[in-house]
């Protein structure tokens, strides 16, 4: 029995000692794991959690106009933060809220005015970005800032930092065509990590802020923010620096724009002014305004809802997007349509005061009428009578065929975030919009002098007179950079040349006499002044449409094609004219005579 025992506990002990040895082995291999070929990957986790990763951002990018005149750019902004890693509870009873919540109020006294930041901003803060400096005052003036730095190194934490906001330096100078823009987070940068943090940028919200945002805005880069156990800041170092935004260089004309909004001031209008040969937009003008320095870096729900009840509308781009009756500006169209279908611009139709068809009169601007008449007469008087009658024979098809030919009736591609399409009216159109009522010869009769269902822009009808002028259709644009597309229109010379001689008679010596007055530019206009409104409300949009050459003697060499609309007017020759007269004699200077 001795035996076997003693063999039975060696054994035993064998068995025991194996599996010590064998759990010893399996330990091992743990610890090399962990300690060897898992270290960097538990270094980075440790890493991990003693930084936070800020995306940050850049300048953006100025706006120029075309001769480098800065209209938006961007200027700084004192704040003042507090780094709560200085004010965190270190003894029985404390907290780093209150702390924190003291201190500012201690600041507040001396700077001279309350906080930015509520107590719940501040617990926020705390919760939600303990690694990052809380912003409490914003924009701080110069007094402000003097009071600040004298008592500075009286209080832990606080520092002064520069921040920059976008400026408008000329006020509501082209803010239109501008627009506006407000802080926003940036996207994160899209790799596996994402980003704690992201600082807060200013985007585009329209106009050729938001056009080009991506352009202006430029590249962010990345902080890192070095913490202890508790998430507190202990250091910050820059791992990729932002890169600035592009300066954006615009086709405006900021002399010839602000000639126009000088014009247009105290009427509700637009204006728009290109060059046919490339279709750069010089000028583009929408009355009334507004500032959009009241909209940043955001905008105030006071000042937005002030602009947005106003009857007047002084947020809709009315060069792009105001939808107009045309009236006898389209009468330049209906002559190249009764062109094309045979009419000769020698060929004389008898004016007798008014035009009838089937119960409906039309009457002419000279109640006895003009007598007999050939085109060019009949552009230079703007005789009702003549483009219904030419305008019914030339017939729906030719109408619409020139319309689109030189731009009307589709938007025009300009690099812009909003543009209205218009409308060149037809049967189909009319059965769209007044169902059940067939299109008839008035309806043509109406639209041939710009009234009824047809509707345009501005912009439309600058590129449409610049396509008459020039003999080809540019595609506009307002940014510098952008590409040239000019079409040449599919319409005879010899049908441009007419209506040319026609429109330059209505400067000389027709409804349009007092927009070339004095201008030292040769000027091919046209008149207009369209009846909208119910029969209680009727009122008189009044515009004039022109194509200009400089002479040799002009302050400008460069021709330009225009349309400028101004709504509640007498009537085209009395209220626009005048005001083209104006801003062409800014432009190309005062005609010298001898």
């Amino acid at each position: 029995m001795k035996s076997e025992f003693s063999f039975a506990g060696i054994l035993s002990f064998a068995i025991l000692g194996t599996v010590f040895l064998f759990g010893f082995l399996i330990l091992a291999v743990r610890l090399k794991d962990e300690q060897v070929d898992f270290a960097s990957l538990h270094r980075s986790d440790m890493q991990s959690q003693s930084f936070r990763r800020i995306q940050t951002v850049g300048m953006r990018g100025r706006i120029l106009d075309r001769n480098g005149v800065a209209l938006a750019e961007n200027v700084p902004v004192v704040n003042v933060a507090v780094n709560p890693e200085e004010y965190k509870a270190r003894r029985r009873g404390e907290t780093t809220l209150a702390n924190l919540t003291a201190a500012i109020e201690a600041m507040s006294a001396v700077i001279g005015r309350k906080p930015s930041v509520s107590e719940a901003d501040i617990r926020t803060h705390l919760r939600q970005a303990l690694a990052r400096p809380l912003l409490a005052w914003r924009n701080l003036t110069e007094a402000e800032l003097a009071r600040f730095s004298e008592h500075e190194r009286d209080y832990k934490g606080f520092e002064a930092t520069v921040h920059y906001s976008r400026r408008y330096p000329m006020g509501s100078l082209a803010a239109h065509v501008l627009g506006r823009v407000g802080r926003d987070r940036l996207p994160s940068d899209g790799g596996d990590t994402r980003m704690n943090f992201v600082d807060k940028e200013m985007c585009g919200r329209d106009g050729m802020e938001l056009q080009y945002d991506a352009y202006l805005r430029g590249m962010p880069g990345e902080d890192r923010v070095y913490v202890d156990a508790r998430g507190y800041a202990q250091s910050r170092v820059t791992v990729l620096p932002p890169q600035n935004g592009y300066d954006l260089r615009l086709t405006i004309d900021a002399s010839l724009q602000l000639a126009a909004e000088k014009e247009l001031k105290g009427c509700s209008g637009a204006f728009v002014a290109i060059d046919p040969r490339d279709g750069s937009v010089r000028a583009m003008a929408s009355a009334p305004s507004f500032n959009p320095n009241e909209c940043v870096p955001i905008f105030p729900e006071k000042v937005y809802k002030r602009y947005r009840d106003d009857p007047l509308k002084p947020l809709l781009n009315r060069a792009t997007s105001g939808a107009y009756a045309p009236g006898s500006i389209f009468k330049l169209v209906t002559a190249l349509a009764a062109l094309k279908m045979g009419l000769s611009p020698a060929d004389t139709l008898e004016c007798i005061g008014y035009y009838e068809l089937s119960g409906m009169k039309i009457r002419c601007g000279r109640t006895w009428g003009h007598g007999e008449m050939n085109l060019s007469d009949a552009l230079k008087e703007s005789c009702n009578p003549y483009f219904c009658t030419v305008g019914v024979r030339a017939g729906t098809n030719a109408m619409q065929w020139v319309a689109r030919e030189v731009g009307l009736g589709r938007k025009t591609g300009l690099d812009y975030p909003s543009e209205y399409s218009g409308i060149i009216p037809d049967a189909a159109v009319k059965a769209r919009l007044n169902p059940g009522i067939r299109w008839n010869a008035a309806d043509l009769a109406q639209m041939s002098i710009g009234q009824g269902l047809l509707l345009v822009t501005p912009l439309q009808m600058a590129l449409a007179v610049g396509a008459i002028g020039s003999g080809a259709l540019a595609v506009p644009h307002l940014a510098a950079m952008g590409d040239v597309s000019i079409t040449p229109i599919d319409v005879p010379e010899d049908h441009l040349e007419a209506v040319r001689e026609g429109m330059r008679s209505v400067v000389l010596r027709g409804t349009g006499r007092k927009a070339g007055e004095g201008v030292d530019a040769d000027v091919f206009g046209k008149t207009g002044t369209a009846e909208v409104g119910s029969r209680n409300n009727r009122r008189k949009n009044t515009w004039f449409v022109a194509y200009c050459t400089p002479t040799e003697s002009s302050l400008s060499r460069d021709p330009i094609a225009l349309a400028i609309v101004v709504e509640n007017g007498d009537s085209g020759g009395s209220t626009a004219a005048p005001k083209v007269a104006a801003i062409l004699k800014s432009y190309y200077g005062e005609r010298i005579v001898k």
